[in-house]
């Protein structure tokens, strides 16, 4: 595999701007920012934005439209962002430098009548000077300390020195992960106060925010870094919106923003309807093609106007599965006109129309191993900010981890007492009578002979449910004494949260809980809400490990939710089906109301699949028919088999009898049909279905885990576990182990501000394959890492593939 060590940056074309002070710009020049020009002006006392439209020459819904942010009011120190317009009037007072101050003094705010306007006058600062020495003070409020500045020598008027014919550029910089004002000043080539005076925020940089940075000459630069200011190219593909999908989720999953978004598609400007089909637009280096390491096991195809993956499939009899395998970027989008894709050669079938057999006297050629034969590289460009650390800088730390599980002690201790037991070669001396008295054993003064009693634990079992949490602290044992090894200091604190939030506020409101770098729980949602609080207005990372609906994810940018939702299982199994079996005869077996329930809403989504891709009810397309099971009986059923396609069977229930009486019914078909079963990963767990069942209806689902005990590090962890712990692990054992591995090799080398680098990160687990993406705008993150999993008739169970994994993993493969 290759890789490209460089930076990524992602142009923006229309931002908003941070609330700034000072600038080493001219005051109310034109800029160009992507292509376009500007007018930078920072709010001064006074000004309205009547009186701003008035002075530019532009309407208020233009000003709002590129600084969102004055519809709630103006700021005085703001920096509005102002399309250029002719006839603008571009005046301004003659500036003053008063260069650096020589000091500060210290103010207290006494009373709610002093503003900023009134403690600026009493000091003989301009409003603008105290916001911008103050940039770290949200509100001015009574009990706020203020920094004054003062200088000794007299401010003096300046000439301009810019030249007004020239127009600069500066360059809209998105923070990423691990950037600090350091690297972006050695990056950009110019000073730490430069970029500073454009941006009083960028002492405390977080990824995600938005910096101004003026571009320097490119002979000032011959050796640096400079990030495009459109890396877009004139290409574009189509995605049909399917419903549930947002504009937000669009530009997040495809790299683009709103604006860009709207103006491809105008369509978008009054709304998101679905079925609606939309232009997405695509950098240079996505379109660039996989290289194959053995050029005679593909050809390349042109992608020509209106080609879909499903009409190349048919085209060159080649599943959707393998354009993707060996087009990786097709994970992420799709085709685009223009573009040139690998289409793998398909192995020569043996001959069937004559019966005559030819023997051959010529060895037997030895089969080239396909991985090898159709293997690809992929280039991959990794983000500076997102190349791990191996300095040795985070090593160098202690790792703060809390765990936070319902341990239940005290029940435990109490269902698990010692029991006593008295040395029976005293028995054998006489003492062959023990008193009843309960004190006997303990007060040596009513014995005649000292009697020698041992006590011996006698565990009987554990606590309701306790032992798999037991197993989950285990895991995190194993996974904290390889990290050990390995050279991370841990510092382990671990909670009994029983099953109440009572019991976590003795633990969270205490000073040392905020130096806290990792959390992991409480497992039940209704236990995490006071913690998740803390973890959002701290920014600690918050992991939930087994929960997999909580609506805290909504709210908490720094909640880690492993186990990803009903919701997104579902859509992962409507796209498994639609890439594998859109040639196929549907069925979906109604045994019951499935309207409004999540089961209904997987035939929603294959039915919109279906439909978007046009296929449905077409002769190399999809048969989709909804079989009436409850009210026609099993006797219907061979009547809309077919024998030229694969029947994919749906039951949209969770019911475990009208799941086993129907799945019993459909299995009574299979030595007749080829029938494949769509299920869940809860399948398994139903303990009134044969599982010759399964295996003779070839059940398919998708599962967010899958353990492969056959695999090296699996049969190492089992041994460890079992070695240290006297008992094999459970699925809560691995994943203890997994989660806590994870997060703090994350942390280990990106620091706690890890999610910008997420898509380039990868880390082998024992039964999870983790990729976390942002759940919502102003929310956590969800993993989407899931396996397709399958019973062959051969009975086997095997994982074929893995969904929703990093850019690093998909460029890998």
């Amino acid at each position: 595999m290759k890789f490209i060590l460089s930076v990524l940056f992602v142009s923006l074309l229309f931002v908003g701007i941070e609330p700034l002070s000072g600038q080493n710009l001219r005051e109310n020049e034109i800029v160009v920012i992507s292509g376009e020009k500007f007018i930078l002006h920072e709010v001064k006392t006074g000004e309205t934005i009547y009186s701003l439209s008035k002075k530019y020459k532009l309407e208020r819904a233009e000003l709002e439209k590129y600084n969102p942010k004055v519809a709630d009011g103006l700021s005085i120190g703001e920096v509005l962002k102002i399309p250029f317009r002719e006839g603008a009037d571009l005046s301004v007072d003659e500036p003053q430098v008063k260069g650096e101050p020589d000091g500060f003094k210290p103010y207290k705010i006494e009373s709610k009548k002093e503003t900023a306007y009134f403690i600026a006058r009493e000091n003989g600062i301009t409003v603008e000077e105290l916001y911008a020495y103050n940039s770290d003070k949200k509100k001015f409020k009574r009990g706020t300390i203020l920094k004054i500045p003062y200088w000794n020598k007299p401010v003096e008027a300046v000439a301009e020195t810019t030249p007004k014919d020239e127009t600069p550029e500066v360059i809209a910089h998105q923070v990423v992960s691990g950037e600090t004002l350091y690297s972006l000043s050695k990056k950009y080539k110019i000073s730490e106060s430069e970029i500073l005076s454009l941006n009083p925020n960028a002492n405390n940089l977080k990824a995600g925010s938005v910096l101004y940075i003026p571009k320097v000459k490119e002979e000032n630069v011959s050796d640096a870094i400079t990030p495009a200011t459109n890396d877009f190219s004139d290409k574009y593909f189509e995605h049909i919106i399917e419903s549930g999908e947002t504009l937000w989720g669009t530009t997040r999953r495809y790299g683009v923003s709103e604006e860009q978004l709207k103006a491809l598609n105008p369509i978008l400007n009054t709304g998101f309807p679905a079925g609606a089909v939309i232009r997405i637009p695509v950098r240079e280096e996505e379109i660039a093609v996989a290289k194959p390491v053995n050029e005679e096991a593909f050809d390349k195809h042109f992608v020509e106007k209106g080609e879909t993956l499903y009409g190349l499939s048919h085209k060159f009899s080649v599943t959707i599965l393998d354009l993707k395998k060996y087009n990786p970027v097709l994970e992420q989008r799709g085709l685009v006109e223009g573009e040139t894709i690998l289409i793998p050669h398909k192995e020569a079938e043996p001959q069937t129309e004559s019966d005559n057999v030819v023997i051959s006297d010529q060895p037997e050629v030895e089969a080239r191993p396909a991985d090898d034969f159709y293997k690809v590289d992929m280039i991959l460009e990794i983000p500076e900010g997102c190349q791990p650390d191996h300095s040795g800088l985070f090593d160098q730390q202690t790792y703060n981890v809390v765990l936070f599980l319902p341990l239940f002690l005290e029940a435990n201790d109490t269902l698990n007492q010692e029991a006593a037991v008295v040395d029976s070669t005293l028995l054998a001396e006489g003492n062959d009578v023990i008193p009843e008295n309960p004190d006997f054993l303990n007060d040596t003064s009513l014995q005649d002979t000292t009697i020698e009693v041992e006590k011996i634990e006698v565990f009987k079992k554990f606590y309701g449910n306790t032992e798999n949490f037991v197993q989950f602290y285990e895991g995190v044992l194993l996974a904290l004494d390889r990290l050990q090894r390995e050279g991370m200091d841990i510092k382990l604190k671990v909670f009994d949260t029983q099953h109440n939030a009572d019991s976590v506020r003795q633990y969270i409101y205490n000073p040392d809980f905020l130096s806290t770098d990792l959390i992991i729980g409480p497992i039940y949602p209704d236990v995490q809400a006071e913690v998740s609080q803390l973890s959002a207005k701290n920014s600690i990372p918050m992991v939930s490990p087994l929960a997999s609906q909580s609506a805290l994810i909504q709210s908490n940018p720094y909640y880690f939710q492993v186990n990803p939702s009903r919701e997104y299982l579902a859509a992962e199994t409507a796209e498994m089906v639609a890439e594998e079996y859109y040639n196929s005869n549907f069925i979906i077996l109604k045994t019951e109301d499935y309207s409004r329930t999540p089961e209904g809403r997987l035939v929603e989504l294959l039915q919109e699949k279906f439909v978007n891709a046009g296929l449905m009810s077409q002769r190399e397309g999809v048969n989709f028919t909804i079989y009436d099971f409850k009210a026609e009986g099993p006797f219907g059923l061979r009547r809309i088999m077919s024998k030229a396609k694969e029947n994919v069977v749906y039951i949209p229930s969770s019911d475990e009898g009208s799941l086993s009486i129907a799945i019993s019914n459909v299995n009574n078909l299979a030595s007749d049909y080829s029938i494949t079963l769509i299920g869940t990963h809860r399948f398994p767990n139903y303990q009134s279905i044969q599982i010759d069942h399964f295996h003779n209806l070839k059940l398919k689902y998708i599962a967010p885990y899958w353990v492969d005990y056959s695999a090296p590090p699996t049969i190492n962890f089992v041994e460890d576990f079992k070695t240290n712990f006297g008992t094999e692990p459970d699925n809560f054992g691995f994943q203890g182990y997994d989660v806590s591995l994870y997060f703090l090799k994350a942390i280990s080398g990106f620091g706690k501000n890890f999610t910008d680098c997420l898509s380039y990160f990868h880390v082998d687990l024992i039964q999870g394959n983790y990729h976390f993406e942002k759940f919502s705008q102003f929310g956590g993150y969800m993993n989407q890492g899931v396996s397709v999993i399958s019973y062959t008739r051969d009975y086997e169970v095997k994982r074929e593939r893995v969904k929703g994994q990093p850019k690093l993993i998909l460029a890998g493969n």
